[in-house]
């Protein structure tokens, strides 16, 4: 087996088939130096030669934008023959005519979850797990690769449930055949600590954040091995099969400042070692490290080396400053929208009523976490209010839209305002529902960290939102298509908001 790391979820994994022909997978695309909309950059940042990179599939796991990239797909489809296999898990099903216009001559397979699929003999498995919770990353599936001697797992951007039905199904799969080495990919994603930390307003505050977050990581880490002495004493642990092996990667996304890279809460290289100490602490005796990008790893006998850097890659600029809370580095806080633009107040109210109708209703009155029912209950007047503000910060005007159990949909509140539950600049909510911004730009926002905003919130949700995410992938890859670059989209916006 081998891996060519590629920073962030991004690798190319290797293995041999029963013919001992080499199959090599890539997983995931985002190769270009920015998240789309989230207006966030890529870390490390490279350039691929196209020319050299050989690939046979390319495995997607889910909609967001440092995952599926448009342009590298672009790239890779203009310049690689024969056009290598696009594996799709059955939650992106609804972009398919977005890729077969976009990606000519390509072919696609829907990876079903559970559904073994075989690929030049060589054994691939996306699984989809159930959640019983909100997560912005309900269509993400995971996947496993796998020939007669070794299996990789890869979880991507997400955790498998917490419960006995997907610890044993985890155990079920790690144990199908008889593995020489079974390697679990685990993807790492410190981004809410990163924002808390870029939030703070003082070097005390980044160190109580920093403080408390390292607990915190620390706890969940352990709970991964304890859980079995406690809550799922009956399951089976793979992380005591005699062929395990653990790797961590991620944390790929930064501010487009890299002044702000100073303030990371935790580095790949700090996640292994704590993995390592609760490992040990819990009695898990398997190899633990960490990937560093630009980097091939083969990997035998469950031992892993190192043997040179990546040949496909042109450049690479990863800048990796010591950690310092004590910097002068500090984010400006935004106090406006992000497009200061004077837009049509009666167009976008008519936008913002329909979202909030059609969208956020339904969808939180369903939702067993956090239903509006129990929110209105428990604010002021019985009401669920929502504050809007048209217009930018030098001149705007505000209008209410509450719900009750005395309405049938949103509408605005007349006469003397008492009180809201959460508040938007209208521009903002356009810029999402026009599909030219993201919802996890928080250091973007200036958003009250007491308050609940649950329309926010809402819009994270993939499926509900499929048709904005349908738009904003057909813009950008025709973007692509014309040769236009990721890179003159999201400085453009920045230059204008940063």
């Amino acid at each position: 087996m081998k891996i060519h790391y590629l920073g962030h979820s991004e690798f190319v994994i290797e293995l041999k088939n029963a013919l001992w022909e080499t199959v090599k997978i890539l997983s995931d695309s985002w190769l270009t130096n920015y998240a789309l909309w989230d207006m966030m950059a890529r870390y490390p940042k490279i350039e691929i030669d196209y020319e050299k990179f050989d690939i046979d599939a390319i495995f997607i796991s889910h909609s967001h934008s440092d995952h599926l990239d448009p342009y590298a797909l672009v790239k890779i489809y203009e310049h690689i023959k024969p056009r290598p296999l696009l594996l799709i898990p059955e939650t992106l099903e609804f972009l398919v005519p977005l890729f077969e216009k976009y990606l000519p001559k390509q072919k696609i397979q829907i990876l079903k979850s559970w559904i073994n699929f075989s690929f030049k003999w060589i054994d691939i498995t996306g699984i989809i797990f159930e959640n019983d919770y909100l997560t912005n990353e309900d269509d993400v599936m995971t996947l496993a690769i796998s020939n007669d001697t070794e299996l990789f797992f890869t979880d991507v951007d997400t955790v498998p449930p917490e419960n006995e039905e997907s610890i044993n199904m985890l155990y079920d799969l790690f144990t199908a055949k008889n593995y020489e080495q079974a390697l679990y990919l685990s993807t790492r994603n410190e981004l809410p600590g990163n924002f808390r930390v870029l939030e703070a307003k003082s070097k005390e505050e980044r160190k109580k954040i920093h403080k408390e977050y390292l607990e915190q990581r620390i706890e969940e880490i352990e709970y991964n091995y304890y859980r079995f002495e406690e809550d799922f004493m009956e399951c089976s642990d793979i992380q005591e099969l005699p062929y395990f092996m653990k790797w961590v990667i991620g944390q790929g996304i930064i501010h487009p400042n890299p002044e702000f890279l100073k303030l990371r809460i935790l580095k790949l290289k700090e996640e292994a070692e704590l993995e390592k100490k609760a490992a040990k602490k819990y009695g898990r005796n398997f190899p633990i490290t960490h990937f560093e990008p630009w980097k091939t790893y083969t990997i035998e006998k469950r031992k892993f080396e190192i043997t040179g850097n990546i040949s496909f890659i042109k450049s690479i600029d990863m800048p990796n400053p010591e950690t310092n809370l004590d910097c002068e580095v500090f984010k400006e806080d935004i106090s406006g929208p992000l497009d200061e633009r004077k837009w049509n107040y009666k167009a976008q109210e008519q936008k913002i009523l329909e979202m909030l109708n059609n969208k956020f209703l339904p969808y939180r009155m369903a939702n067993s976490e956090d239903n509006l029912k129990n929110a209105i209950l428990h604010s002021k007047n019985h009401k669920y209010v929502v504050k809007i503000r048209y217009g930018n910060s030098n001149e705007y005007f505000e209008r209410n839209y509450f719900y009750s159990f005395g309405s049938i949909r949103f509408e605005e509140e007349r006469g003397k305002h008492e009180g809201f539950n959460e508040d938007y600049w209208a521009n903002d909510l356009e810029d999402f529902l026009e599909w030219s911004q993201e919802l996890y730009t928080n250091f973007w926002h200036k958003l009250t960290p007491k308050k609940t905003y649950r329309v926010w919130t809402m819009l994270w949700a993939n499926f509900i939102n499929n048709d904005i995410l349908y738009k904003k992938f057909s813009f950008h890859f025709k973007r692509a298509s014309l040769g236009k670059t990721v890179d003159s989209f999201v400085e453009s916006v920045i230059k204008k908001r940063y």
